[in-house]
């Protein structure tokens, strides 16, 4: 500022101060900072107040030096400044100097008042940037927190997601090896199955094919004993009237008849409850299959809906973990700005200059 000063001051001489001070002063008008400024044109208070100074400091050695010119005589006219004249002029200087000093020192007070003012101004706009400055490094020191915090949640969801992820893939390979034992058991009920359904034709075709055999041994000895009860019958006719033993024999012979067919009935009866046996046994093992069958459908349909809840736990996990990282991404997003954003430069306290003009 100093240096602006002095070159805004080379375009204003002493002698131009001097020169327009005296022109005040022969017309009568106390010269002032103001007035030699207007009367000069230009200048600033700062450069024209101590060469001001100077003319009033030098005014009474002028006017004693002044003397009257050669011929004329020392007082009385304008040459020879008068005595009159030259107290005049002296108290003319004092006058005229008091009040520049007045002038000069209310100036100088309110200058000194405005810098105060000046300086006020600053300390509170510097106590303000501190504080913004403080406030600012507290926002910034929770966005750090809030981002370290962001970051170790981010980490733990990642670490969360991993495991969740590897407990699903295993939980996925238990699953997948619960199903290859869940289709072999039924392959090999189904297998059961067939062969007990054959077992069960087997012996529904042995069973017929023994009931048939019996049927013709049955009716075979039924014939046979029919036969033969025909052959006694005209036997006992023809020895009937010869001989009552003959006829004894003969009913002996109807009677082991007679216990033959029941029997032989017996055996048929004794058949046809084995083979129901049979048939009874079969539809138990059968009945039993498919309880152990429809077990097996229930825990595979149990298992299926376990398998989907994880596969939706896993895509809302997913979800959470994608908001979670578009809220990571605004925070940092947030703070990159704010980190770019320019700073104010700090303005330091120093030594008081003087005011630009």
């Amino acid at each position: 500022m100093n240096q602006m000063a002095e070159v805004r001051s080379r375009g204003i001489q002493e002698t131009d101060v001097f020169e327009a001070a005296d022109a005040l002063l022969a017309e009568g008008r106390r010269p002032t900072i103001e007035r030699v400024r207007l009367k000069i044109g230009r200048g600033s208070p700062n450069t024209v107040s101590p060469m001001l100074e100077r003319w009033f400091a030098t005014l009474s050695e002028r006017l004693v030096s002044v003397q009257p010119a050669p011929g004329r005589p020392a007082g009385g006219n304008a040459d020879g400044m008068p005595p009159g004249v030259r107290n005049a002029a002296k108290l003319l200087w004092e006058s005229a100097r008091r009040e520049a000093e007045e002038v000069q020192r209310g100036e100088l007070d309110a200058a000194r008042a405005a810098l105060q003012e000046r300086e006020a101004a600053l300390i509170e706009a510097q106590d303000a940037l501190a504080r913004r400055e403080k406030a600012f490094a507290q926002v910034r020191a929770s966005l750090d927190s809030a981002l370290a915090s962001s970051q170790q949640a981010r980490e733990t969801l990642e670490r969360q997601l991993k495991e969740h992820a590897l407990e699903a893939q295993r939980t996925r390979t238990g699953l997948d090896d619960e199903i290859k034992r869940l289709t072999a058991l039924l392959s090999q009920a189904a297998e059961t199955q067939e062969q007990m359904r054959r077992e069960h034709a087997e012996l529904v075709a042995a069973k017929d094919q023994h009931l048939r055999q019996a049927e013709e041994r049955h009716a075979g000895q039924e014939r046979r004993m029919l036969a033969d009860v025909d052959r006694a019958r005209q036997f006992a006719k023809q020895l009937e009237v010869s001989l009552s033993g003959e006829q004894q024999q003969r009913m002996q012979s109807e009677e082991a008849a007679a216990q033959t067919l029941e029997a032989g009935r017996r055996m048929l009866r004794d058949t046809q409850q084995a083979a129901q046996n049979v048939e009874r046994e079969l539809r138990d093992r059968l009945a039993e299959q498919a309880g152990l069958l429809a077990q097996a459908q229930s825990r595979a349909s149990a298992l299926q809906q376990r398998q989907e809840d994880l596969e939706r736990q896993l895509g809302e996990e997913r979800k959470s973990h994608e908001d979670t990282r578009g809220l990571l991404a605004g925070a940092l997003a947030a703070v990159r700005h704010t980190e770019k954003l320019p700073r104010k430069p700090t303005v330091r306290r120093g030594k008081s200059s003087s005011p630009k003009p």
